[in-house]
């Protein structure tokens, strides 16, 4: 991939992907005056397509049971590399637009643009069926996890979100 460092923005249509060398650039949009085929060509190849994010970055370890997390997130980064994430629906929130779930093996919550998931349709159905506690119930929860205390709207909310953990 250090092909692609010096990749930038399209000044003509906003792509990623393309190179100004001296004074001409270099597009890999198809649609674009400035396209260049070779570039193009070039970066397709290095791209990373329907590979899973454990098999990309070995390095995550976790005790996250994959059994749990059952929804595969479809997502293209600013690379242009498609990565499939293993998602837990039951911790999948919106927060404005984007969605934040629980991943696979670490179960750390991600936040993912919305306009980036290519399976977009299938996750926002998750997010609608998903009962998640509001920002402001998100905040009380975790202070009182994080310090071991506790309050009358603490077991309220424990009560109606019994699986919710920070």
């Amino acid at each position: 991939m250090a092909e692609f460092d010096d990749a930038l923005n399209c000044p003509e249509c906003g792509t990623w992907g393309a190179k100004k060398s001296w004074f001409k650039v270099k597009c890999v949009n198809r649609n674009c005056p400035k396209y260049d085929a070779e570039r193009a060509a070039s970066l397709q190849k290095s791209r990373i397509v329907g590979k899973s994010a454990i098999e990309i970055f070995p390095h995550l370890k976790g005790t996250a049971l994959a059994d749990d997390y059952n929804l595969q997130i479809r997502y293209r980064n600013f690379r242009g590399d498609e990565l499939v994430y293993s998602a837990d629906p039951e911790t999948g929130y919106q927060q404005g637009q984007h969605a934040v779930f629980r991943l696979a093996p670490t179960g750390k919550p991600v936040t993912f643009n919305l306009q980036r998931i290519q399976n977009r349709g299938e996750v926002e159905a998750v997010l609608a069926k998903s009962q998640q506690p509001s920002g402001s119930e998100r905040k009380l929860l975790r202070r009182h996890l994080r310090a071991g205390t506790t309050s009358k709207r603490f077991e309220e909310l424990r009560a109606k979100y019994p699986k919710y953990r920070d």
